[in-house]
C-alpha cells in the first residue's frame, strides 16, 4: 500500500511552532534594536544642540566688548548673559546686544530689535545655565555650564548630560 503525500496534523502543529520561536525571536531583536536606536538619536539630539549653544554664544562672546551682569536666576544660578558685540550689528550702527537665557526649559538667544531664537530644539530640556563671569586682569570672559536633558524624567529613553565651556572676549 502506497502512502499518501501531504502532510499530517502533527507536522503542521510543529511547523507553527517553529515559525512562532522564529517570530518571536525576530521582534524581541528588533525591539531592541529600535530601542537602542532610539537612546542615540536622544543622545545626539543632546549633543547637537549643546553644541549650537556653545558655538553661537563663545563666537558672539568673541566678538563682544562687554559682558553685562547676569540680570535673572534660574534655581540658584544665573541664567542670562547679555553681550555688547560688533557681530552682525543692524544697519548704520557698530554693535548691537544679545541676550542669552533660559524661560521654560528652553534657550534662547535674543538680539536687540528681533525676535527671539531657541537654540534648543523640542525634545532637549535645559535643567541648568549658569554664566560665572571671569576676570584676569583687563582681560574678560565667561563659563558656561550647561546641562540638558530628555522631556522624559524616566525609563529607558531618560538621559541628562551636563558640558562646561569657556571664551574670552576678544572685542573685534
Amino acid at each position: 500500500m502506497k502512502k499518501e503525500a501531504g502532510t499530517t496534523l502533527i507536522e503542521f502543529v510543529i511547523y507553527i511552532g517553529i515559525v512562532a520561536i522564529l517570530s518571536a525571536t525576530s521582534v524581541v531583536f528588533l525591539s531592541a534594536l529600535m530601542r537602542g536606536y532610539a537612546v542615540v538619536r536622544a543622545e545626539k539630539q543632546l549633543s547637537q544642540d549643546t553644541a549650537v549653544v556653545f558655538e553661537r554664544m563663545f563666537n558672539e562672546a568673541r566678538h563682544a566688548r562687554l559682558i553685562y551682569t547676569p540680570t535673572s536666576t534660574f534655581g540658584t544660578s544665573a541664567s542670562q548673559v547679555s553681550f555688547r558685540t560688533s557681530l552682525n550689528p543692524p544697519t548704520d550702527e557698530t554693535f548691537t546686544y544679545v541676550d542669552y537665557y533660559v524661560d521654560n526649559s528652553v534657550l534662547y538667544e535674543k538680539r536687540e530689535g528681533l525676535n527671539p531664537i531657541a537654540l534648543t530644539g523640542a525634545n532637549t530640556r535645559v535643567t541648568n545655565f549658569n554664566v560665572t563671569r571671569l576676570t584676569a586682569g583687563s582681560a574678560e570672559g565667561i563659563r558656561v555650564a550647561l546641562t540638558v536633558g530628555t522631556p522624559l524624567t524616566s525609563g529607558p529613553l531618560s538621559r541628562s548630560f551636563s558640558w562646561t565651556g569657556s571664551t574670552t572676549l576678544r572685542g573685534y
